[in-house]
């Protein structure tokens, strides 16, 4: 990693343009990839490299610190697993509430491509579950918002 990558990782406060989106998604992206992993050292991110480049085309240093990002978030759910699970859903869900716009952030195509069948039965079933509360995140932010039905009508 260049120089720059590993700055912008460590200031992306100061240096890095919608920091909080980018922070966001990495953290969609290290609860769907946790459960496929046994430890941090072996989880793959060739998926995750694929995906940075769709979402950011030509911003090589952005995908790197969004790579370092979720990687980060990954070994931290992995380390206090399955408290972190908890923690990790219900700070997304706060931060969706929040920010409807992240919400958006959340594309179930990327998502889909992390489900695995090579995996225990109970892996496959939290990350199914997981799978299903983003896209359930995703879609109550699509939904109108306080949609009141008149009786005078």
């Amino acid at each position: 990693m260049s120089v720059k990558s590993w700055l912008l990782t460590v200031f992306r406060e100061l240096f890095l343009y919608h920091y909080k989106s980018l922070e966001f998604r990495a953290e969609v992206f290290a609860l769907i990839i946790a459960p496929g992993c046994k430890n941090a050292k072996d989880c793959s991110f060739k998926i995750l490299k694929e995906v940075a480049a769709e979402i950011y085309k030509n911003d090589r240093h952005r995908q790197d610190v969004f790579l370092n990002i979720t990687r980060g978030y990954a070994a931290m759910i992995l380390r206090n697993e399955p408290a972190s699970y908890d923690e990790a859903i219900k700070d997304i869900n706060r931060k969706v509430r929040a920010n409807k716009s992240f919400a958006m952030k959340i594309n179930m195509n990327h998502i889909n491509r992390f489900l695995r069948d090579d995996i225990s039965e109970d892996k496959r079933f939290l990350q199914q579950r997981i799978a299903e509360f983003l896209e359930d995140q995703s879609k109550e932010a699509s939904c109108p918002i306080n949609i009141v039905k008149s009786e005078s009508l």
